[in-house]
């Protein structure tokens, strides 16, 4: 168990985010952006102040593989597409898609 009594509790970093501000603003829905980090910067920390922009700007972002040192992304429409399926259509999906996953996982430790 943790010690509770010495926990030091901080509010949340303030991140200056104008210059990811000014870049999304530049991008259109449907660019694909290769983004590269400075010396120190992670992709996860990077990617997660880029999120917290679009999502103030109504944007949306599909992150894609990408290296160490870059973060890809994709800029996607801020409307979610909505998909009306019939429950036997979606339970063929989610029973391809566990096949599909399986199949890959056993190529990769094979």
């Amino acid at each position: 168990m943790p010690d509770f009594s010495k926990a030091q509790v901080s509010i949340g970093r303030d991140e200056d985010l104008s210059e990811y501000r000014t870049f999304l603003k530049r991008l259109e829905v449907g660019l694909v952006v290769t983004l590269p980090l400075k010396p120190g910067e992670s992709t996860r920390a990077v990617m997660r102040a880029l999120n917290t922009v679009a999502q103030q700007n109504n944007m949306r972002l599909a992150r894609l593989p990408s290296d160490k040192e870059t973060v890809r992304f994709r800029v996607l429409s801020p409307e979610k597409r909505a998909l009306n399926l019939s429950e036997e259509t979606r339970t063929a999906r989610v029973q391809k898609a566990k096949q599909t996953r399986a199949r890959r996982r056993q190529e990769a430790a094979g």
